[in-house]
């Protein structure tokens, strides 16, 4: 399974090739509204690709109880308020692995 929370079409289209036959991509993030992807790929190997806008309060509360159980971290780098047009652009480049973390102050 792979939760694509970027969405740039790029990051779907590498997802379709990253999970096994049958395996299922849930696509959260809208990096771009449109985005390229291969139907050959998705077709032949049976991948599942499921659109969701967010999960339920009670999903949430579970990921948050793995988080503080230490069953689950995150790729984070954290950037400067002045930083977010330059993170973008990091965004947008591919450059960032797991999340930017605009912080204030």
């Amino acid at each position: 399974m792979v939760i694509d929370f970027a969405g740039f079409g790029t990051t779907t289209d590498g997802a379709i090739h990253a999970v096994r036959r049958g395996g299922r991509i849930v696509q959260v993030g809208l990096g771009r509204a449109r985005g390229e992807i291969d139907l050959q790929a998705l077709t032949l190997n049976e991948v599942e690709l499921v659109g969701s806008q967010a999960g339920s309060k009670e999903d949430c509360a579970a990921v948050l109880d793995l988080v503080a159980e230490g069953k689950l971290s995150s790729r984070i780098t954290e950037i400067g308020f002045d930083d977010i047009a330059d993170g973008i652009d990091r965004l947008e480049r591919g450059e960032v692995i797991g999340r930017l973390v605009a912080t204030f102050g």
